[in-house]
């Protein structure tokens, strides 16, 4: 208890002191997208203007491939990304502060394909491979077959999200993995998508967090980030910009 007091007040004096993070974003809407001033608009950019402004810190925008962010928040290159999985692996480099949302993924198509797939192993024995980005987690299944030997060429590692939409128009792959809300999103609001629709099949769901590096974020700012996490979803703020 007496721990409990002390870390409180330790996070009241800190929230006076100012900070300063940098964040990771790439054009992909609607979590993230910038105009030609290179403005960034969308949920992500929302949800980090609010958590940081509420820990009274202040942000850097950089704009990288889902990939290159993790190796670069292991390093304490740059200190948060959003929408990350938990994974144990993921646990002893990165801190969580969440959940955020649940997240569903499913595979994009071509319109007019229908795979009838019923369960996750129908992803291996396709006429052609499926994309995923690099550093991405898509769930154990999935990731079991990535790593058996017998169905590795069914998948093709991509680095950006753009790659996965420019192959599948190529006809170089059956289709991408990616979060629904996403792929309906683009077909709502991008014409990359015009061409482009989504299995029923829910291949995975889970929670995903704001991750911010152990190599860069220490405790003190960790717990001050959480608190402000916490605000936040007591304001009913975070529900109210992922609507």
């Amino acid at each position: 208890m007496r721990f409990v007091y002390i870390l409180f007040l330790l996070l009241l004096s800190c929230k006076g002191i100012s900070c300063e993070l940098n964040v990771r974003l790439e054009q992909y809407a609607p979590e993230s997208y910038k105009n030609i001033e290179n403005n960034w608009f969308g949920i992500d950019m929302e949800l980090t203007q609010a958590l940081l402004s509420e820990a009274n810190c202040q942000f850097k925008v950089h704009e990288l491939s889902w990939g290159r962010a993790l190796v670069m928040l292991a390093k304490g290159d740059i200190d948060m990304v959003l929408n990350m999985s938990k994974t144990p692996q993921r646990e002893t480099i990165f801190h969580f502060i969440g959940p955020i949302r649940q997240e569903e993924i499913v595979l994009a198509t071509k319109k007019g394909v229908d795979l009838n797939l019923t369960n996750i192993e129908d992803l291996a024995h396709l006429k052609k491979p499926i994309a995923v980005q690099r550093n991405a987690y898509y769930g154990k299944h999935v990731q079991n077959l990535i790593k058996n030997k017998n169905y590795a060429h069914m998948f093709i590692f991509v680095t950006d999200n753009q790659t996965k939409i420019e192959q599948l128009n190529k006809g170089r792959i059956i289709g991408f993995l990616e979060a629904k809300r996403n792929i309906i999103n683009g077909i709502s609001n991008d014409n990359t998508f015009q061409n482009i629709t989504y299995q029923p099949l829910a291949i995975h769901t889970n929670p995903v967090f704001f991750a911010f590096s152990k190599a860069s974020i220490n405790g003190p700012l960790f717990y001050r980030l959480q608190l402000a996490f916490e605000q936040l979803i007591e304001k009913g703020i975070i529900v109210k910009i992922d609507s």
